[in-house]
């Protein structure tokens, strides 16, 4: 009996069949490539979308970051500084990272004659937007000599 069952199961996997007369289900169709191709396409449309959107918030980003710098800088002059800053606004430009910006300084008083608020903003060359702001306190009796 056991004889018996191994040639039919044998022959259940051999085939006389010749290459020329391989079964429609052996391969795939030029329908089933068109398809996983299109689904790759769509794969790769996608991921370079999402590169660029990465790249323009790195931009947006490193110009905050710059901007920041910008102002601080401003802000430790004016901290450092042994007289107050007048009250008004004060406007300067300076150059960082290969590029042009202005920032701007609004000092107004506050409830307390000891000290004011300073608003400070950078914009990027040619932008009415600031790229950004900073607020601070000061004291108004300077550094001890």
């Amino acid at each position: 009996m056991a004889g018996a069952w191994k040639s039919t199961n044998r022959e259940k996997f051999v085939s006389n069949v010749s290459p020329d007369q391989a079964p429609a289900d052996a391969g795939i169709t030029i329908v089933e490539t068109l398809v996983a191709l299109f689904v790759f396409a769509l794969a790769a449309v996608a991921l370079i979308a999402m590169q660029a959107q990465s790249v323009e918030t790195y931009s947006r980003v490193e110009t905050r970051a710059l901007g920041a710098i910008v102002i601080e800088n401003a802000l430790i002059d004016v901290m450092a500084a042994r007289t107050p800053p007048s009250l008004g606004a004060t406007e300067g430009e300076v150059e960082l990272a290969g590029r042009s910006w202005r920032w701007r300084m609004d000092v107004f008083s506050t409830g307390d004659p000891e000290s004011v608020r300073i608003e400070a903003a950078a914009f990027l060359a040619g932008e009415a937007a600031p790229s950004a702001e900073v607020s601070a306190f000061r004291l108004t009796g300077g550094v001890a000599p």
